[in-house]
């Protein structure tokens, strides 16, 4: 990945080596469990700001939302991924908080590669996508009432957003603090476990 993707640094960011090994690092593990090579080969271009990035619906240039917010990183459907630098530190420097915005951003590019950001990568298996739907709409529709109650969330409540973003959140914290979301959603523990194909307590502390 350090080799091959076209590493950008913006608002005067300077992309070196430490940048690129953190990033592919952390977005390898993604792919740890697969038996077959595969570097995010749709990805092409990797964007790094110095701070937290502003102006969420702007792209290439083109404003098109006026409104302001901010993000710690983003992923374009067939197109680059954002990240501000600050908060890649973060996630990929504290293991255990569930929090790792690379993966997050990683986990919404397989998610876009059947043409579609829902939340439902391509599964190969006909028994684990079948899961897969069962599963995922239910956790999900379960955290939304969870939150319309008033009750505590259980895990971080972004996740509630849209499927696209249960799928991302639930995968970050699946990398980052896997007992977390085995003692949270063990269902979805199960289906993340069968589908990267790697057990991530077992390189956990």
């Amino acid at each position: 990945m350090v080799a091959e993707k076209n590493w950008e640094g913006v608002d005067g960011f300077e992309i070196n080596d430490e940048a690129k090994v953190t990033i592919s690092a952390a977005a390898s593990l993604l792919v740890l469990g697969l038996s077959e090579p595969f570097y995010f080969d749709r990805v092409e271009s990797i964007i790094v700001y110095p701070r937290v990035i502003k102006n969420r619906q702007m792209h290439r240039g083109m404003v098109v939302d006026e409104s302001e917010s901010y993000f710690s990183g983003q992923a374009w459907q067939n197109g680059p991924l954002l990240f501000s630098w600050p908060n890649v530190v973060d996630g990929t420097s504290r293991s255990g908080d569930g929090a790792n915005v690379v993966i997050h951003e990683f986990a919404h590019h397989i998610d876009g590669l059947d043409g579609e950001m829902g939340g439902s990568p391509i599964i190969e298996s006909e028994e684990l996508s079948q899961r897969w739907t069962t599963v995922f709409s239910a956790e999900y529709k379960r955290l939304c009432e969870t939150i319309e109650s008033g009750c505590q969330p259980y895990i971080d409540p972004y996740a509630a957003t849209n499927p696209a973003e249960f799928f991302a959140v639930t995968t970050e914290i699946f990398f980052d603090s896997p007992r977390r979301l085995k003692r949270a959603i063990p269902a979805v523990f199960d289906l993340l476990k069968a589908y990267f194909a790697v057990d991530p307590e077992a390189f956990k502390a």
